[in-house]
């Protein structure tokens, strides 16, 4: 039996930039950070099949090739196991909320087979293994940044080549400045709207084929890093507020009307900015203002149905601890 436990992220400048379709001619630069809010997986040999139970449902498969999820079907395959697999999936956060569950879930799955074939992936070659795996064999237009802060934990900065090699660096004092903000500064509010990333991303990908770009985004990560290291939350949501404007221009699936009016709303009640947290369309919407107006700004909000999510910073990225037992 293997446990594994990988975090979700938070992406804080430069996301969008990890596609392909942008880094491959203007390389990536972003910044994110593990969050408290993790995804759980549990891996035992079966005498026989391929069962998965996740977010109270159970799917179940003679062979790993016909097994209904394509994640759970490309990452057995990608490993070669084909039978006698019994896996329990948990998160903190349900799937569609835009921070990275997809990505974790994999890294965890990924890091979980290669134990169960004896031959461990480190965290690095386990993000490289479930990018692969979420892209190439599953066709879904994603790009790095989920994979990567899954499996290294705290705060990185992700450099991106245009060959597509990837460079997690980790960013003490970053992570550092991270945890005070994030207690009364800067607000995670989930929206009533959780959607597949597919969609947005997809968009995202056509319009970075055409004239497009992320080049101003990624531009922003400098200025973003230096705002939070010094706690300037003016400045942090004033970045927000150009990264978002940026980040929409790029592509209308970004938004929707009723985001908009959230947005709106958002900054009526006191927020310097913000930013929806992830590919777009939904999920959770990050906020910056003074610890002052956040229970106003809150109270306000959870009229609307958004609801604020508290959360913390995580140092280490996927871990995993194999027992004894089978399913």
């Amino acid at each position: 039996m293997i446990d594994v436990t990988a975090p979700l992220r938070l992406s804080l400048a430069g996301g969008g930039s990890d596609l392909p379709e942008h880094y491959e001619r203007h390389g990536c630069r972003l910044l994110a950070v593990a969050l408290t809010a993790h995804v759980r997986l549990r891996l035992a040999e079966a005498p026989e099949g391929v069962t998965v139970r996740a977010f109270g449902t159970e799917t179940r498969a003679e062979h790993a090739s016909s097994h209904p999820d394509p994640l759970v079907r490309a990452a057995l395959g990608y490993f070669g196991i084909d039978r006698g697999v019994h896996l329990t999936v948990e998160s903190d956060v349900a799937p569609g909320s835009g921070l990275g569950g997809s990505g974790a879930f994999l890294v965890a799955l990924a890091t979980a087979l290669s134990h169960l074939t004896g031959d461990p992936l480190t965290p690095a070659a386990a993000a490289r293994a479930a990018f692969r795996i979420e892209r190439a064999l599953c066709g879904r237009p994603v790009g790095q940044q989920d994979h990567w802060t899954a499996a290294s934990g705290a705060a990185i900065e992700l450099r991106i080549a245009p060959d597509g090699t990837a460079d997690a660096r980790p960013d003490p004092e970053l992570y550092e400045a991270l945890g005070p903000l994030l207690d009364h500064r800067l607000l995670l509010l989930r929206t009533p709207l959780t959607r597949s990333a597919s969609r947005p991303l997809a968009a995202q990908a056509r319009a970075l084929r055409g004239k497009r770009d992320m080049t101003h985004i990624q531009s922003l990560v400098d200025d973003v890093r230096k705002a939070l290291v010094a706690a300037d939350i003016a400045r942090v949501g004033a970045l927000l507020h150009e990264h978002w404007t940026a980040k929409r221009a790029v592509s209308d699936a970004m938004s929707t009307p009723e985001i908009d009016r959230w947005y709106a709303m958002v900054r009526d009640h006191g927020a310097y900015g913000a930013k929806l947290v992830g590919a777009g369309g939904g999920g959770h919407l990050l906020v910056a203002t003074e610890a002052a107006d956040a229970d106003r700004l809150t109270t306000a909000m959870a009229a609307e149905g958004l609801t604020r999510v508290v959360v913390g910073t995580h140092p280490l990225g996927v871990t995993a601890h194999r027992g004894e037992g089978r399913a």
